[in-house]
């Protein structure tokens, strides 16, 4: 009998549910659950499988049960609750993870959900406008016991597990509640949302939904959605029922469901950008101002303009155009335009605060009254504090960074920034942060920011280890079967498919361009991008066919014929690839690519004469290129004129010759019969490569046959490489 470690077990069970092996699920889900001695777990697998048998017994007696798909998913969900519960059990006395640190405290405390809440709102009511406004020492302690209690709340709802009725009932009269801050109901929803992705629990995917569906806030409604799309997807293993298909049916005709749900997928997909964004930044940019920094000390060392005289001088301008820099920026910029996340390195160094310690620091909105932002910015409140919260590029977290940041700048630096914005630039601010409060935020925008939020965390949090990082693969929302009426259709998959195509996800692109190409009548475009991808992944025989695709639809596209020429080159094909090459060059009949292409096809044919025909050509047309001279040089000493060969290699010596240039010079003095001259040529080609001697030998063996066509003798060959190995002794 195989043993099998208490550690083994959860990811077993799973994998035996997954493959739909019931039976032997029942038998480990026994064994890991033996040692809690819980008599009501055990009843509870007897229950099941007792289900589980009789939906067998009247399967095998041909009983036709239109319920058996749905009774089969819930004892599939009651195996996964039971294995979840079990193993939170076990680990809840000694997991050093934060959310047993958490759970194991809350369970000490006396207090439950109702009480906390009871005080929550006593707490509001007692802090009232004029108290707060009055500043005293009441006020404050009153503040700092509401931002406790909010934190405990958080705490834990985020650790119940599974979420009872009454729980429930108590999160539902907070996020109806006129008197919760709006900021606080967003927090809430986080912890929904982080309790969903340590432990599958269906009425918290019910209660999100809920408050996505009923809440008048559009920035909590889409908070919400964003939070049980992810769980779902994280979750997808588990969440396949008819009743989810039911609530989401039923949402979507009497919400926006259709349009949040693509604008939420995309913001998923945008995250893929977070680490290209990031190296760009760091591989890029960087440290091309830094290479800048020394010539611009240079001209700043005699100037005495102000810094608004240098922002227009011309010159600078020039330097950051001949530097590149210019360029980066503008990509950067439009990639901000797209939604993409550039703020994530910079706000990255600023997570070291003691205020990012709390994981329910994470998830606080930006807002004025909190503590730590009135410590931080002091009678500079109101002015900064509007700026910071105002401002579109910003998710919460990184506006408490900034702000954080703040308080270390010295006076002097900070009442400059302040001089920056006039009475115009304000009034601005107050008009967006107008825009915020009152809810005109488009649901994409909100996504975007509360996705990024919760990206930081998973990313930067000082113990993410603790955590299951949801984004450590891409949030792909095409994979929940569920969710298809609202991702397959021909508004939405062009627009994923040209994200993933443009910024080189040719896996993903080929997937959705293949559903797409399944929805919508043929497309030459369509084709061509499914062969593109296809190419890019190294099949080029899918590439081909794709090609093909598009040919027959628009033949007279010669971005196609290179395309089609270029497999069956890749695919060792040189005739077919030699019949499409013609085809380009009788509509581009100079083209030197192709005219070099069709060389090349002729010289793996061995029609020598044909291939140094359009070699020749190349070097006509272009008598200042140099790369037809290889070609000539080669195909002339496998054709068998030394002579030319020789000529054309003694060019290419001037022309930065490589490894393979002095193995070729070897090659023809080897076949001239100066075996001497060889050796030396093939000793410069050892020293040009990056390999050594190995790579060397390999090249040369490759090149056998064709030194045998040239008449050197067989039995002459290991002698050459011996006599050179020795050479270099």
């Amino acid at each position: 009998m195989i043993q099998h470690s208490t550690g083994d077990l959860p990811a077993k069970i799973e994998n035996y549910v997954m493959q739909k092996r019931l039976r032997d699920a029942f038998g480990l889900l026994r064994s890991y659950s033996a040692s809690l001695g819980d008599w009501r777990i055990t009843d509870r697998i007897d229950h099941l499988e007792q289900s589980y048998s009789m939906m067998l017994r009247y399967a095998v007696e041909g009983v036709d049960d239109p319920s058996r798909d749905e009774i089969y998913h819930s004892i599939v969900r009651g195996i996964f609750e039971i294995l979840d519960r079990v193993s939170r059990e076990l680990r809840r006395p000694k997991s050093p993870e934060i959310y047993f640190n958490t759970l194991r405290y809350e369970s000490m405390q006396s207090d439950s959900l109702k009480s906390l809440s009871d005080r929550y709102v006593a707490l509001l009511s007692d802090l009232s406008l004029y108290n707060i406004a009055a500043g005293n020492a009441k006020a404050d302690a009153g503040v700092k016991e509401k931002e406790e209690t909010e934190r405990r709340l958080f705490n834990r709802l985020w650790v119940s597990y599974p979420l009872s009725a009454d729980d429930a009932a108590v999160v539902s009269s907070l996020m109806s509640g006129d008197e919760i801050p709006l900021y606080f109901k967003e927090m809430l929803v986080s912890a929904l949302l982080l309790g969903l992705l340590q432990y599958y629990d269906e009425p918290r995917l019910d209660m999100l939904l809920d408050i996505y569906q009923s809440s008048p806030s559009r920035s909590i409604s889409v908070r919400a959605l964003v939070a049980a799309l992810l769980a779902m997807y994280v979750n997808r293993s588990r969440v396949a029922s008819s009743k989810l298909a039911r609530r989401i049916d039923a949402l979507r005709d009497t919400t926006s469901w259709h349009d949040d749900v693509k604008e939420v997928f995309l913001e998923f997909i945008r995250t893929r950008d977070t680490e290209r964004i990031n190296r760009k930044m760091q591989e890029e940019l960087l440290p091309s101002m830094l290479k800048l920094r020394p010539d611009i000390a240079r001209r700043m060392k005699d100037s005495v303009a102000d810094i608004a005289d240098i922002e227009e001088n011309p010159e600078w301008q020039e330097l950051l155009d001949k530097s590149g820099i210019t360029d980066k920026l503008k990509e950067l910029t439009k990639m901000q335009e797209d939604g993409g996340d550039v703020f994530m390195m910079t706000f990255s160094n600023l997570k070291y605060f003691p205020f990012f310690s709390d994981v329910a620091n994470w998830f606080i909105p930006f807002h004025m009254d909190h503590s730590a932002v009135k410590d931080a910015l002091g009678k500079d409140l109101s002015t900064i504090g509007d700026m910071v919260a105002s401002s579109p590029f910003f998710c919460d977290g990184d506006k408490y960074s900034f702000v954080l940041a703040l308080a270390s700048v010295p006076a002097a630096q900070k009442h400059m920034m302040l001089s920056q914005f006039d009475s115009q630039r304000i009034n601005e601010l107050e008009l967006q942060a107008a825009a915020v409060s009152s809810g005109s935020m488009s649901a994409g925008r909100i996504a975007n920011k509360y996705v990024q939020d919760l990206y930081r965390f998973f990313k930067l949090f000082r113990r993410k280890g603790d955590f299951k990082d949801p984004f450590m693969r891409p949030v792909n929302l095409l994979q929940l079967p569920f969710l298809a009426a609202d991702l397959t259709d021909v508004e939405t998959l062009p627009v994923v498919s040209e994200f993933y195509f443009r910024r080189g996800y040719y896996e993903d692109a080929a997937h959705v361009f293949g559903l797409l190409a399944g929805s919508m009548p043929p497309d030459a475009q369509l084709y061509q991008k499914l062969g593109y991808c296809h190419a890019k992944l190294g099949d080029m025989a899918q590439a081909l066919d794709y090609y093909k695709q598009a040919e027959l639809l628009n033949g007279d596209s010669l971005w196609t014929l290179r395309r089609i020429a270029n497999c069956y080159k890749e695919l060792d094909n040189p005739a077919m690839a030699l019949e499409y090459y013609r085809r380009v060059e009788e509509k581009k009949p100079d083209d030197l690519g192709v005219a070099l292409s069709i060389g090349h096809c002729y010289l793996e044919l061995d029609r020598y004469n044909d291939a140094l025909r359009y070699y020749f050509k190349v070097e006509f047309l272009d008598d200042k290129s140099t790369r037809a001279w290889r070609p000539i040089a080669w195909t002339s000493f496998v054709a068998g004129d030394f002579s030319q060969s020789r000529s054309y290699y003694e060019k290419v010596l001037t022309d930065r010759p490589d490894a393979s240039d002095y193995l070729n010079m070897g090659h023809l003095y080897l076949a001239c019969g100066d075996i001497k001259e060889a050796l030396n040529f093939y000793g410069l080609s050892v020293d040009n490569e990056s390999g050594g001697v190995e790579a060397f030998i390999k090249g040369f063996k490759a090149d056998v046959p064709r030194l045998l066509a040239a008449g050197v003798q067989e039995s002459l060959l290991p002698l050459v490489i011996d006599a050179l190995l020795y050479s270099r002794d």
